[in-house]
């Protein structure tokens, strides 16, 4: 099991997992964990970003530890790693990794933090496509004129910023991915528009609601 946990000032948990579990509550588990769980406690006194395990820091006697993990081994999870994503006013978003009986060892610790990289990453891109799609007026017209014209989310987001005057590597920059990749899109952009070059495919998709016309003062 995979989760996405995050818990603000007050210790209250806002929880993603895949699969999420139907055979105990993990919301109430995630909510008591800033009390209890030690890698919860960690991260709450501590600065670091590092990817830490259950084996590095370990579950200890006191203040009810021992038996929040007696809980999560009933349900085969008392072993964990996480991987810190965001630290901020809103708290510290983790993604975590469980299983039961055998703890992580010192490869699988290495793994967690070359992962961190791709998982931050990969949020990060969320995040621009979140924020896009919460301010584009046309949002919902949007995405089905962009399904008739078979282009994808990513291809999207990028004609919408090519017509706010980026550069392929600015847009990169603000995707996470190389301007090599960002000039794949756009020809792929070209393709299924049918038309050669950026200005006239920011017309045409402007044209067809793909994207939302900037005002002449912008």
């Amino acid at each position: 099991m995979t989760g996405r946990f995050q818990w603000d000032a007050r210790g209250r948990a806002r929880v993603t997992a895949y699969p999420f579990p139907d055979w105990f509550d993990l919301r109430d588990v995630a909510h008591r964990a800033p009390a209890v769980h030690p890698l919860a406690r960690y991260y709450s006194t501590h600065a670091t970003t590092a990817p830490l395990s259950t084996t590095q820091v370990p579950f200890s006697s006191g203040d009810g530890e021992r038996d929040y993990e007696a809980e999560l081994r009933a349900c085969q999870i008392e072993n964990h790693v996480w991987i810190p994503i965001e630290r901020g006013s809103a708290g510290v978003l983790v993604v975590g990794v469980c299983r039961p009986a055998d703890p992580f060892d010192e490869q699988e610790s290495r793994l967690a933090a070359l992962s961190q990289g791709v998982i931050v990453a990969l949020h990060r891109h969320w995040q621009v496509l979140d924020d896009w799609v919460a301010g584009h007026p046309l949002a919902t017209g949007a995405y089905a004129a962009a399904d008739e014209a078979h282009l994808t989310a990513r291809q999207v987001v990028v004609l919408s910023l090519v017509a706010q005057g980026l550069t392929s590597r600015a847009i990169g920059d603000r995707l996470h991915i190389s301007a090599r990749t960002v000039e794949r899109h756009l020809q792929n952009i070209y393709g299924r528009l049918g038309v050669s070059d950026r200005v006239s495919a920011v017309r045409l998709a402007a044209f067809s609601g793909i994207i939302a016309t900037l005002p002449r003062e912008a």
